[in-house]
């Protein structure tokens, strides 16, 4: 491997599956297994094939020479004549290769040792992870839930506001209506109703102000897409005043805007026309005012 740090370990996998280390060895390499995945891998993959060895040949029935010189080499004295039992030998060769025989026990760092301390610790960093994830997202849907709150609370506010604004504005036409109404210095223009309409009435007053308003009463209801148009008519041609609404009882209430250059008193008429007024004329009369 090129890591340098890896360098002393490389090949020890090997050894370390087939219990080949030594006691100082074999802690030094399960020390490094806590922070090489690498080296835990090749442990695990290894362990099995090394298990598998131990197991493959078949038994074999050792000749008498060779039982009789590892008794001579294991006690220092010479071999009996008389052939031990099969459960003698057997004690004697478990005494002879136990201090050498620490492969069965290899694999246990890889469930309980610092093989699964390298798991645990990568197990709590991903659950911490994890944590903060959920954390990042459940603030961010509560950022989002606030502005949304916020957003309609500026909804409100503008809603608010603009209905503030029109209750102001009819309230001083109000104020205004009443101001010309009471006053004693106003003129007025009386409208008839027109065959079309016979029963409304209408009124036109204004005062030195040049302040108009028109009341009418009785007004039949419109067809959807039409509107009352109140005309000024004059010698050279009929110019818009207002549009006109009637409510649901056919009661109407509109301050008109006199242009400085309409005379006053000047003939007054409503016609129906489409929606949003015509520059002129086109449909029928419905009230009429002339002036005497």
């Amino acid at each position: 491997m090129s890591d340098p740090q890896h360098e002393p370990y490389d090949g020890l996998a090997t050894l370390y599956a087939m219990g080949a280390l030594n006691a100082r060895e074999r802690t030094a390499f399960e020390s490094h297994l806590e922070v090489c995945r690498a080296c835990v891998d090749a442990v695990t993959t290894l362990l099995p094939v090394s298990h598998g060895l131990a197991h493959a040949a078949p038994p074999v029935e050792p000749p008498e020479s060779l039982r009789a010189r590892v008794l001579q080499s294991a006690t220092g004295e010479d071999a009996s004549p008389l052939v031990p039992d099969r459960e003698t030998l057997d004690a004697m060769f478990t005494s002879i290769e136990e201090p050498d025989a620490p492969t069965v026990h290899v694999a246990e760092p890889a469930k309980s040792g610092p093989g699964a301390l390298f798991w645990i610790a990568a197990t709590l960093l991903l659950a911490a992870a994890g944590a903060v994830g959920w954390y990042v997202a459940e603030l961010d849907r509560r950022v989002t839930d606030l502005r949304a709150a916020v957003d309609a609370a500026n909804a409100l506010t503008e809603q608010a506001n603009t209905s503030l604004a029109l209750a102001r504005t009819q309230a001083n036409e109000r104020d205004v209506v009443l101001t010309i109404l009471a006053g004693t210095d106003v003129e007025r223009l009386e409208l008839d109703g027109q065959p079309i309409a016979p029963r409304a009435r209408a009124r036109v007053l204004w005062d030195t102000d040049r302040r108009m308003v028109f009341l009418a009463s009785d007004v039949p209801a419109l067809a959807a897409g039409d509107v009352y148009q109140l005309w000024f008519v004059l010698p050279d041609g009929p110019a818009s005043a207002a549009l006109v609404e009637p409510d649901g009882t056919g009661s109407v209430t509109t301050l008109v805007d006199v242009p400085d250059t309409i005379p006053l008193p000047v003939t007054m008429a409503v016609t129906v026309e489409p929606d949003g007024g015509m520059p002129a004329p086109t449909g029928d009369i419905y009230l009429l005012g002339q002036v005497n």
